[in-house]
């Protein structure tokens, strides 16, 4: 018999989304019992025998139930720079470490219980990744990469090519098969669980058109075989048509992007049944923040992304290629634990999904992500482990709701409720993080005036 002195857990009560994609549970109910969850149905079904545990209870009027959110795409070391020179050459390793692990926190607090780093500077996320899974920092269980495999043409080698390539870019430069070989094992030897690779350029580095891919595809081929060989998963940037049939011939585990996919790439992606991460929430927040030039590129070509991604993606969806909820967080566009559920909205406004299909492509569907935990998280089922969202209103109705952290009545990772009451006070931040810039723009003399003007 279980002795109820030594019982932890919770009953939840409320309307369940259980992130499988099936519909919402009316005046439903989740047992908890320590780490993990226990049962899940219609709350004037719950066992007697869980009945009768003295578990702590949540049931208010009006809340919904369901998993903790899976980000698929963040950036725990990037310190939410606001340029990639920023983020290569600012802020030392030793500082970077320390700050990525406290924004951490910032992720949970905003209902994110796991997440994908899609990325890093040095080796920094498979230090937080340990530090959390140790229980000496606060945040979601995460899955790391390594700094990306780039080529020349890829995303990550942003700098002209009389700047070395910088140590703390989130990319190492290979230039030859061997090269190729030595990054994986290397990774692999740090313990990564992802291999990530730069698979083609992208805007804000670049104001080339957007075609061709940085890797031939005999190159990634290698980089999928190697990886799979030491039993590890690899992904990858793929913004580009020529990419994304490249890498999904090549078997990549699951895409980045893919906003200008051809018909050729959709049909490998769907033959290979193959996920797709779009990351739609940094361009959108750059169209709505309306700065003029972002990065190499003008609003238009973002714009231009945008709807390609809507039209290419939509139509992925509707023939069946399984689309995940990732943010890019970790860039000033995208701070830490403010945009990690703006993506669940871009998916309803622009690719056609409903709330139920938005919240598993956050959930459940992005759980392969976490390859360690793909089986333990995402949604609400018996044996998962007990990751939970309770909100105030119905996130069907407004799928914004979960944008709104002032509504979790709950967050919940392993069992234990997260303190979303302390304030988390604004830091300091240094000139050592920021990019020097003497004048934003150039001072010339008005002749009408008499006086200089700051001329972009």
């Amino acid at each position: 018999m279980t002795d109820q002195a030594q019982v932890h857990g919770w009953i939840l009560e409320g309307r369940v989304v259980d992130g499988t994609g099936a519909e919402p549970i009316e005046d439903g109910a989740v047992a908890i019992l320590d780490e993990r969850i226990t049962w899940v149905g219609r709350s004037a079904e719950i066992p007697a025998d869980l009945a009768a545990l003295p578990l702590r209870r949540f049931a208010e009027p009006g809340r919904t139930i369901l998993p903790g959110l899976v980000d698929a795409h963040t950036h725990i070391s990037f310190c939410e720079a606001t340029s990639e020179e920023e983020n290569a050459l600012y802020t030392p390793v030793e500082y970077r470490s320390i700050l990525s692990a406290w924004s951490a926190k910032k992720m949970l607090r905003a209902g994110v219980t796991s997440a994908s780093d899609a990325a890093s500077t040095y080796n920094i996320a498979v230090a937080v990744r340990d530090a959390v899974e140790a229980g000496i920092v606060e945040g979601p269980r995460f899955s790391a990469a390594g700094p990306q495999l780039t080529t020349h043409q890829g995303l990550e080698d942003a700098f002209p090519s009389w700047v070395e390539f910088p140590r703390g870019q989130a990319g190492v430069l290979v230039r030859n098969r061997d090269e190729i070989l030595e990054a994986i094992r290397l990774q692999v030897k740090n313990r990564v669980d992802v291999i990530k690779v730069s698979g083609s350029m992208d805007s804000a580095v670049s104001d080339d058109p957007m075609g061709g891919m940085a890797f031939r595809q005999e190159e990634f081929d290698l980089i999928a075989d190697e990886t799979h060989r030491l039993g590890k998963k690899c992904t990858v940037h793929a913004r580009t048509a020529a990419s994304v049939l490249a890498c999904a011939r090549a078997g990549f585990d699951w895409l980045m992007h893919g906003s200008y996919m051809d018909d050729a790439g959709l049909d490998a992606v769907l033959e290979r049944n193959i996920p797709i991460v779009p990351v739609l929430t940094l361009l959108v927040n750059i169209l709505e923040a309306g700065e003029g030039d972002v990065g190499a590129s003008g609003l238009d070509v973002f714009k231009r992304e945008v709807d390609a991604a809507a039209e290419n993606l939509s139509r992925a969806f509707r023939q069946g290629v399984t689309l995940i909820c990732g943010s890019e967080t970790g860039w000033s566009l995208v701070p830490f634990g403010e945009w990690h559920a703006k993506e669940m909205q871009i998916f309803v406004d622009y690719l056609g999904f409903t709330p139920v299909q938005a919240i598993h492509a956050a959930t459940g569907a992005a759980a392969v992500t976490l390859p360690r935990w793909a089986d333990e998280i995402g949604t609400l089922e018996a044996g998962r482990r007990a990751d939970v969202i309770v909100l105030d209103g119905d996130p069907i109705r407004d799928i914004q709701l979960l944008q709104r952290k002032s509504r979790f009545d709950l967050v919940i990772k392993d069992g234990v409720a997260v303190d979303l009451q302390s304030p988390i006070p604004e830091r300091r931040r240094y000139s050592f993080e920021k990019n020097k810039i003497y004048l934003p723009g150039r001072y010339l003399f008005d002749e009408g005036t008499g006086h200089g003007v700051v001329v972009p």
